[in-house]
Parts: C-alpha cells; structure tokens; sequence
C-alpha cells in the first residue's frame, strides 16, 4: 500500500482521499525526508491534489528536514499554477530554508520569470541575503537572465528597490557574476541601472578584471560592455 506521501508524488488523488479518510491524521505527515503529502504533490505540480491538501486545511508552509516548503518546491520545478494555489492559501514568500533560500532566490537561479513576478507582488523580499550573503540579483546575474533581472531592478509599486552593489561572502556584487560568467547583457544592465564598475572583491579585482570563462569569450563580453558603457578608469 502506498503511502499518503507516495499517492501525492504519483498524482494519484483518488487513492490520496481514500488514505485521509481512513486516516486524517496523515493530512500533515512526514516521510524520511521530512517531507508532507503537499510537499510531494507542489513538486510534481499535482495542481489538483494540491487544491485538495489545502482544502483539507494542510500546513502550507511546513518545512521539510532541510527547511524546504512546499512554496520553495514549486518555484524550483517552475510549476506556475501550484505556486498561484500556494500564494492563495497564504504561503510565506519570506520563509528561507537551511541555506538560507527563498523562493525568489530559486526563481531567480532558474529564471522562473513569471513566478518572480508573482512571489514580488506578493511581498517577497527583493533583498534576501542566503547564507551565501547572495541576493536573487547575484542568483539573476549569475545565469545572465535579463528577463529576470529586469523584474528584480523595477518590482512592483511601493516596494523596496534591489542592492545593486551588496557583495557576496567573496566580495563579489551581481556585476562581478555577470561578468565572471560571461553574460555581457546582464552586465551592461547592471551598469546602467548603477551598478558600481569601480567595486572590488576581496580579492581586490573590479567586475572588468574578473578572468570568468576566460580566452576569447571573455575578451568579447569586455568589449560589450565597453562598447555599451564605455571604458571604465579606475
């Protein structure tokens, strides 16, 4: 017999109610990992037995062993509609995890745009520092997302504006990673919205002076960035 864990992870909403009713105790269980019957179905995106779990009353924002919710589950697996349910049964857009995460950083890390947008209407803290000391701009600039980055640099009315210089717990700012990964765009719209050209890490380099994916590619994303912004003088 499968487990209420199981019957969710495999989308199996019939064989789901029947366990409950048996059992409704098992609504908030918890497997090995920790992990309830909403967690399994947000990250299959089993819209219908997460509508179900919450209409149970199920702990929206209970943790996993590793401090993972459901909300940070479904942002991670991009599964647009569960995240909408989620925000609609009150989940925590704050709620970090053990490494400090947000969802926001998760839709950042995989630019899941349009969840972005919706964790920020909702109040998600454009600021959130992990425990990495990063930003969802460091997240966003690390995968040169500009769609996502563009999001992050005009949120909603009212709210706060992103940091666009806070350096990670290397020194390095979102313009650093933009740099170091190659992605000449999102850099040159850091700059433009105020990135600092002249912020060093700890290692004492500048965002141009970062050797990245290095060579030839390298060598073009500087001259981007030139081009656009013009040569920057210490």
């Amino acid at each position: 017999m499968l487990t209420v864990q199981q019957a969710a992870q495999e989308n199996k909403l019939g064989l789901l109610r029947a366990l409950l009713e048996t059992n409704p105790e098992a609504l908030d269980s918890l497997d090995d990992d920790g992990r309830t019957p909403l967690h399994w179905a947000a990250s299959v995106g089993a819209k219908e037995i997460v509508q179900f779990l919450l209409g149970m009353k199920a702990q929206v924002d209970k943790p996993d062993l590793s401090g993972w919710t459901a909300l940070h589950m479904a942002t991670s697996a991009g599964h647009q509609e569960v995240v909408v349910e989620l925000l609609g049964a009150g989940a925590d857009v704050k709620r970090t995890n053990d490494k400090g995460l947000t969802a926001l950083h998760y839709a950042a890390s995989r630019s899941r745009t349009e969840i972005g947008r919706l964790l920020l209407e909702r109040g998600a803290d454009v600021n959130a520092r992990d425990k990495a000391n990063q930003l969802p701009l460091h997240r966003a600039a690390t995968t040169g997302s500009t769609a996502f980055i563009s999001i992050l640099l005009n949120p909603p009315a009212g709210s706060t504006k992103p940091r666009l210089n806070t350096g990670d717990r290397i020194g390095n700012t979102p313009l650093h990673l933009a740099m170091e990964s190659g992605h000449a765009e999102a850099a040159v719209m850091l700059i433009e919205a105020g990135a600092d050209r002249g912020r060093q890490n700890s290692d004492g380099q500048i965002p141009e002076e970062i050797e990245g994916v290095g060579g030839q590619e390298q060598r073009r994303v500087r001259e981007y960035v030139v081009r656009s912004c013009g040569r920057f003088d210490n």
